[in-house]
């Protein structure tokens, strides 16, 4: 019995129970909100150059999708790199798509990048 515990816990412990990776790479965080008029969705792309960023819209889902690409610092070239002690910010590809609860109208959407983030906002049809 014991041992059929310690498989399952073993097993368990290989799962991941975190967000998972899509073919297109990383997904972004975001925080929408609806208004009596709009949809105001906000996403996290510090570090992405606004180039790099496509926004999709249909009337009833918006996709975001674009590259975050890795940051080229200025190194003393007098020493390496020993060891890296954390690795959470995500470079790459990222798509992100939300369904919409109501339909948008898709000429009249407009979008700004500051300060990281990318806030698109969808007026309702």
């Amino acid at each position: 019995m014991i041992v059929r515990t310690g498989d399952v816990v073993h097993d368990l412990n290989r799962l991941h129970f975190s967000t998972p990776h899509w073919p297109e790479g990383w997904q972004p965080d975001i925080t929408a909100y609806r208004y009596d008029d709009r949809i105001e969705v906000w996403v996290d792309l510090a570090g992405v150059d606004k180039s790099d960023i496509s926004v999709d819209v249909l009337p009833d889902r918006v996709r975001i999708a674009g590259e975050r690409r890795p940051p080229v610092q200025a190194r003393d070239m007098s020493s390496q790199c020993r060891q890296v002690l954390t690795m959470e910010i995500e470079c790459g590809r990222f798509s992100r798509e939300i369904a919409l609860p109501a339909e948008v109208n898709r000429h009249r959407v407009s979008a700004r990048h500051e300060n990281g983030l990318l806030w698109i906002i969808l007026p309702l049809a």
